[in-house]
């Protein structure tokens, strides 16, 4: 199946994460950071079919991971498709990343994780968001940026403290209201 983003044409494939509310709300994020400032080096984790390295790889170097080989397989093709140059490969996290980047971009999973239904794990937080906070500063570069997408049933104010104690300023820079929850974009620099 296809999906569209403006110019952005996307394959999207069974098993990978498609672009919903979220996406397109953090995406407008980026394209807003694209605007105000030059970012020499981007990586995205968890690219799902790969829209925000997309539109990063427009100006910028791009690095992007996901945990799932068939979402790497499709940001790679939908990347080639819509003629941009990105690295991608398999990584939990930061795991088999090296280097630090300006701009670190997560639409993690982000719902609390109160089943065991087989596919909630593409929206279910079993901790990623902790994970990532904790590693990600080991990843930017001195100036460096982070953009995190999460809901309201996330828990607002236990990640802006996650954010706070690994040494991080954090703002809400947009947000969308849908029907059961608020969608928030984080904007985290090291202090």
């Amino acid at each position: 199946m296809n999906l569209y983003y403006k110019d952005i044409k996307l394959t999207v494939s069974e098993n990978v994460y498609e672009p919903r509310e979220d996406s397109i709300l953090i995406a407008e994020a980026l394209e807003e950071k694209l605007k105000e400032k030059k970012y020499k080096t981007i990586l995205e984790v968890g690219c799902g079919s790969g829209l925000l390295s997309i539109i990063a790889a427009k100006q910028s170097a791009v690095t992007c991971v996901d945990l799932n080989p068939r979402a790497v397989e499709i940001t790679k093709k939908n990347a080639e498709s819509n003629n941009v140059k990105i690295k991608c490969f398999v990584s939990d996290l930061f795991k088999n990343v090296e280097g630090k980047f300006d701009l670190i971009v997560f639409n993690p999973p982000y719902l609390p994780d109160k089943d065991k239904i087989k596919g909630s794990e593409m929206w279910s937080d079993d901790g990623t968001i902790k994970r990532f906070i904790e590693q990600s500063k080991q990843h930017l570069e001195k100036n460096g940026e982070i953009l995190l997408l999460i809901s309201s049933l996330t828990g607002l104010k236990r990640i802006q403290t996650l954010f706070k104690d690994n040494n991080f300023s954090v703002n809400i820079i947009k947000n969308k209201k849908v029907p059961w929850e608020d969608l928030l974009v984080l904007e985290a620099k090291l202090l």
